[in-house]
């Protein structure tokens, strides 16, 4: 209090008493060295917590120790105020930078947490730009900014300024050790270490995050890439499917008729076995994604039975359809090829000439026999043609029932979608 007045002490006291009465047990106030300051000096020491002596300055090194007390006091502590004020506005810079950055980092991996996936190819493509563009803004973060300012702190801390940058901080205690002997600036030493190491790790973990999100993007647009295909190819098998069994049991009343069937199903068939190999390569794809571990292996394992089930399905029908045109075709050929021949066989057995030498009559009788043979035979081949018919039909019909009803492509394929 020498050369000060009691209205420039009472304000400290408020101070520690309403925000650090807890922390402080006792204060000295230096006795005014004029007379009547000291007279109208009061202290009201029964307003506060703690413990408030009025002391002279010769006695205050019986109190304190001179190597705590400043020059002014007459000690031998170096204290610079106006450095202080400084280095504490450096440290509190270097803080709220460092809360800011792991605020900007946090939202950052707020966004790479959320398992928003695509359901077309489009927005997946998309995301997959989106999250190179956040690969960008983690690289981006200005993390070495933040070490540097950092280590620049520690530098001034502990007075060596032209101390090496090193961004491991490997000789975190002999840094600790030499830094000024202040109770408070040292006190900061360990929470500028944790800012960088919490600035550094978190932009580590980003990283980390988000090669695991772009092998998931990476997956998700395979496996749209895939569903749309497969939708592509169930949309083919129900379309020409549907076509197919406009006409599936229309055999022909003619040869001419169910040679005509037999060829257009012919060349119906062969494109069909032609997109067989789109079916194969999609089927291929679904078992390399299985194998890759892909998150949705379940759903793509799933999704390829029902294809090559329906496929299969499709293809049964068309190889029913194969045989049975084919047997249409012999049963008429043969019916037709019998019928053209009645003629023939009826004018042969009309003639009832009788030869009277013995030798011409066996040789008649022989050939009449041959007639007879062949007759037979023609109708023995027409009559199982026939039934080999009928029963191809049988069978045809069955597999016919076997199709189930149309369904919808997107139906076949997001059917316990992922």
């Amino acid at each position: 209090m020498r050369g000060a007045t009691c209205n420039t002490a009472k304000p400290i006291l408020k101070v520690l008493q309403e925000h650090f009465a807890s922390s402080v047990h006792a204060v000295y106030v230096i006795k005014p060295d004029n007379f009547w300051q000291k007279q109208r000096f009061s202290l009201g020491s029964h307003k506060y917590k703690f413990e408030t002596s009025m002391i002279s300055l010769e006695a205050l090194p019986k109190i304190i120790d001179t190597t705590q007390l400043t020059g002014d006091l007459e000690g031998t502590l170096h204290y610079d105020h106006a450095q202080w004020i400084d280095m504490r506005l450096a440290l509190e810079d270097f803080v709220w930078q460092a809360a800011d950055l792991l605020d900007r980092l946090d939202d950052l991996q707020e966004d790479l947490s959320r398992n928003d996936f695509a359901d077309d190819v489009i927005g997946a493509k998309r995301a997959i730009d989106l999250h190179n563009e956040m690969k960008k803004k983690i690289t981006k973060a200005p993390v070495e900014e933040i070490d540097l300012i950092g280590q620049r702190l520690l530098q001034r801390l502990s007075g060596d300024s032209n101390s090496g940058y090193d961004s491991g901080y490997s000789g975190r205690d002999s840094e600790a050790s030499s830094v000024v002997s202040n109770p408070d600036l040292l006190a900061s030493v360990p929470q500028i270490l944790q800012n960088v190491e919490a600035v550094r790790s978190s932009q580590q973990h980003l990283k980390t995050l988000w090669q695991h999100k772009k092998v998931k993007l990476d997956q998700c647009f395979q496996l749209r890439l895939f569903e749309q295909d497969c939708e592509k190819m169930f949309d083919w098998i129900c379309h020409n499917r549907d076509v197919f069994l406009m006409n599936y049991v229309e055999i022909g009343h003619s040869y001419q008729v169910a040679k005509e069937l037999q060829e257009e199903h012919n060349h119906f068939t062969m494109s069909s076995m032609n997109v067989y190999v789109n079916i194969d390569r999609i089927l291929t794809v679904a078992s390399r994604l299985i194998e890759s571990n892909h998150y949705a292996a379940q759903h793509i394992r799933g999704v390829a039975t029902r294809l090559d089930r329906t496929w299969k399905q499709f293809a049964a029908g068309l190889d029913e359809r194969t045989a049975v045109l084919a047997l249409s075709v012999l049963f008429h050929h043969k019916a037709e090829e019998y019928v053209e021949n009645v003629s023939s066989w009826n004018q042969a057995c009309e003639n009832m000439t009788i030869p009277s030498e013995i030798m011409v009559l066996e040789a008649a009788i022989h050939q009449h026999q041959n007639l007879y043979e062949s007759m037979c035979q023609a109708y023995t081949e027409v009559y199982n043609s026939y039934q080999a018919l009928l029963n191809g039909l049988d069978i045809m019909i069955q597999v016919c029932h076997c199709f189930p009803t149309t369904p919808n492509a997107r139906d076949c394929i997001f059917n316990n979608n992922v």
